[in-house]
């Protein structure tokens, strides 16, 4: 979530605007590859998922669960923004966090996730008739398409909920059927180093190459093995990062376990709306300033933001857990 969070800083923000291609500047550069993990970070958090939710039951009370968490945010956030004068009251707003659900299906994570959860049982489902080889080949074949043909013909094959699909399948294999590389710490983290590099390399270059020929195209299209999930790098570097986390040593933390509990609260604060976005990245934060500071002073004050809006907004989501989900479960087990 950390790097979702410095992703947004970077896109959100408005300062790929100040950015000039022809004459790339060390700073540019910078945001460039601090901004680059999101779709990454989103792959990893996927697989996350599927890895124990392939042996898990989905209820419906679960489901319930995570939808009141999503529009107590987006109403308790505006309802801020309103009471403040920030924003102006309109109906459209009232009715905007329910009917965003469905609009945003294919351009928005939230929304995309929960059609992806709601089909949880029947992948499962469709899991349990596999057996291993089967399995491989299916997973071969829907890779094929999917990552493939979109990396190295541009073709369109990305479409989110079916995506986090794929990557709930890549998961479930690694669970169940486990084998020396999958389980080997050494080759996750090797494998994490060379796609990461490979992804800054791909960036880089092309940046490059658009300065060198005079082609700000070039630049303009420097994220494309990585701008979307189901590009071979974005899914090589989620990959390895999940499975280098998958293969530490395990060990109990309570500070950890305390702060990842809120990590998709996290994401719903922060990035709860457009108005959200322009204030805490143009308005307080004030982003698109630093393309112009010295890079030391760009690097210092950029890399603590993710860790501070992370640590905020889960302390924010053990309130709401505790005098606001509680009750309302305790209500819905009634039923």
């Amino acid at each position: 979530m950390l790097s979702v969070i410095a992703h947004h800083s970077v896109v959100n923000s408005g300062l790929t605007s100040t950015y000039d291609y022809l004459h790339p500047t060390a700073q540019q550069y910078f945001f460039e590859v601090w901004g680059m993990w999101g779709k990454t970070a989103i792959n990893s958090f996927i697989l996350i998922s599927g890895y124990f939710l392939c042996k898990q039951t989905l209820t419906w009370k679960r489901y319930v669960k995570l939808l009141f968490e999503i529009l107590f945010y987006s109403y308790i956030i505006q309802l801020i923004f309103w009471s403040t004068g920030y924003e102006a009251f309109t109906l459209v707003d009232v009715v905007k966090p329910m009917v965003f659900l469905f609009q945003s299906i294919n351009s928005n994570f939230v929304a995309s996730f929960m059609v992806f959860y709601a089909f949880v049982p029947l992948y499962n489902k469709l899991i349990g008739t596999l057996d291993q080889k089967m399995f491989q080949r299916f997973l071969l074949g829907i890779l094929f398409v999917c990552t493939f043909t979109a990396t190295f013909f541009h073709s369109s094959t990305m479409n989110e909920p079916f995506w986090y699909a794929v990557l709930y399948f890549i998961a479930a294999y690694f669970r169940l059927y486990p084998n020396k590389y999958t389980d080997s710490r050494k080759v996750a983290i090797a494998g994490l180093i060379l796609f990461a590099v490979l992804s800054i390399a791909s960036v880089v270059i092309l940046i490059e190459l658009g300065a060198k020929f005079g082609n700000s195209n070039w630049g303009l299209w420097c994220y494309y093995f990585v701008s979307d999930s189901n590009k071979l790098l974005a899914l090589g570097v989620g990959v390895f990062s999940f499975l280098t986390a998958k293969n530490m040593k395990s060990f109990t933390n309570k500070i950890i376990n305390f702060f990842s509990a809120g990590t998709f609260a996290v994401l719903l604060i922060h990035a709860a709306s457009d108005t959200m976005r322009h204030w805490l990245w143009k308005d307080l934060l004030a982003m698109p300033r630093l393309i112009h500071k010295d890079l030391l002073y760009v690097i210092a004050y950029s890399i603590p933001i993710p860790i501070v809006i992370y640590i905020l907004c889960s302390l924010i989501d053990v309130l709401r857990r505790r005098y606001v989900e509680k009750p309302f479960m305790r209500w819905i087990d009634k039923y």
